[in-house]
């Protein structure tokens, strides 16, 4: 039986080993657990390269337009979601596209979205991933929209996945100091992260996408490369690589990530032979039409019937209402629900 995992923010939130003892932000309290990061610029040992950096120009930007400042923000006087901060944002560059305040305002969003998630997660491999990853069979898939690294170092552990050719594209390794190779076997199954990924670096000159390793104890585990250069290892090209992924905002550019309909087209042959669907912590936002497109067209094209099971905190008419969108959505009667991502997990082997 072919299976594929979904993974929203829902399942980022079910980790519990933040060595700060925070929770994966969701789009409506980011703001309030960036701000509470900002100032944390070594956990445990890791250091974030991150004292020099200021968001001054964002910050008075959502000032300008909510009207509360980073106090207000700290103390939880406003609710400011993400998604809508950066839509607003990319509207008022179009305004002003010749506005450097804007364009810094927008660099800014990027590394504290960047920087928030990779502190908050900081701590040991997540139980409830690594669970899934050691249950994965061979041709299994697993579809994220999430940028975290929780499933890309659960996988890495288990032995059955590289990046090298696990991600669906090829990816090249940038080494830290403290680790000079790394030797993976061939991929038994996929991680596609259909939005980007917080470790992902690409180099525009030469098309090549890197990613970078280090070992934290007896396990290597992802690098995520925010607030230093790195440049271009492929041919000695030394062009600065960019990150990439596709930012949280309403009007999503699935230009700005050149792979973007590789990685969509394995998503969807993937979903059309799959057999089982498992859903953790995605409840289809109103405005995300092209994941909608993505499940209607490959139920269109699939050839087996599936079973459906849903892993999200929604309970009474909200979870029938979700229930009833996934039967719809995959053409199947054969739905089951449990609550949160360790519930579901503990059914595992």
């Amino acid at each position: 039986m072919n299976t594929v995992y979904i993974l929203g923010a829902g399942a980022s939130a079910g980790y519990k080993g933040s060595y700060i003892g925070e929770t994966s932000p969701v789009s409506k309290n980011f703001f309030q657990k960036a701000v509470k990061v900002m100032n944390l610029h070594n956990i445990k040992g890791r250091k974030f390269n991150d004292k020099s950096l200021t968001y001054n120009n964002l910050f008075s930007f959502i000032e300008k337009l909510w009207g509360v400042d980073l106090k207000d923000i700290a103390m939880k006087k406003a609710e400011i979601d993400m998604e809508e901060v950066l839509t607003l944002l990319h509207i008022e560059i179009k305004e002003n596209p010749n506005c450097n305040t804007l364009k810094k305002a927008c660099q800014e969003y990027m590394l504290l979205m960047a920087l928030t998630f990779d502190k908050i997660l900081t701590g040991p491999p997540c139980p409830y991933h690594k669970k899934i990853a050691d249950n994965l069979k061979a041709g299994d898939v697993v579809i994220s929209f999430n940028y975290e690294l929780l499933m890309d170092n659960a996988l890495m552990i288990s032995g059955k996945w590289g990046p090298e050719d696990g991600y669906g594209v090829k990816c090249s390794l940038l080494y830290s100091n403290n680790i000079q190779s790394a030797k993976f076997n061939p991929s038994l199954v996929k991680l596609l992260k259909l939005h980007g990924s917080l470790n992902w670096l690409y180099c525009t000159e030469c098309d090549q996408l890197f990613t970078s390793i280090e070992h934290a104890g007896q396990s290597p585990r992802f690098i995520c490369n925010h607030s230093d250069k790195v440049l271009c290892a492929h041919k000695g090209c030394r062009h600065t690589l960019l990150p990439i992924i596709i930012p949280p905002t309403m009007m999503k550019n699935y230009d700005s990530m050149p792979f973007t309909q590789k990685l969509w087209r394995s998503a969807r042959s993937a979903l059309a032979g799959a057999e089982h669907i498992i859903v953790i912590g995605y409840s289809f936002p109103p405005t995300d039409f092209r994941t909608k497109w993505l499940f209607r067209k490959a139920m269109y094209e699939s050839t087996a019937p599936k079973k459906v099971t849903i892993v999200n905190h929604a309970t009474g008419e909200k979870l029938k209402r979700l229930i009833r969108q996934y039967s719809s959505l995959m053409r199947t009667d054969d739905v089951e629900s449990y609550s949160t991502i360790a519930e579901y997990t503990s059914t595992l082997n």
